[in-house]
């Protein structure tokens, strides 16, 4: 299977992760990442942003709205739950 990279560049330099899903709702499109780095629970931290393409250049923006947050992080949660064969985690 072949991964889908993002790299984001910064002030800092680049960062590189990996793609986990793309989403399109209500004419916006959406993109979750990673770099697979875990939290204390052991779960892995993934990253949320609009995206669009502006001159062949795809730019990120940070999501601000809890809603589509909420949306997205459902989204996820279900693709978990078929992945685990039906159980369901809080």
């Amino acid at each position: 299977m072949k991964k889908n990279n993002l790299v984001i560049e910064s002030g800092d330099g680049k960062e590189n992760y990996d793609i986990l899903l793309n989403v399109s709702a209500d004419d916006t499109n959406y993109i979750i990442y990673t770099r697979h780095e875990k939290n204390d629970c052991g779960d892995t931290i993934a990253y949320a942003a609009n995206y669009e393409f502006n001159n062949g250049k795809q730019k990120i923006t940070p999501i601000e709205d809890e809603e589509v947050l909420e949306f997205l992080d459902g989204i996820l949660l279900q693709i978990q739950e078929k992945m685990n064969g039906g159980e369901q985690y809080e």
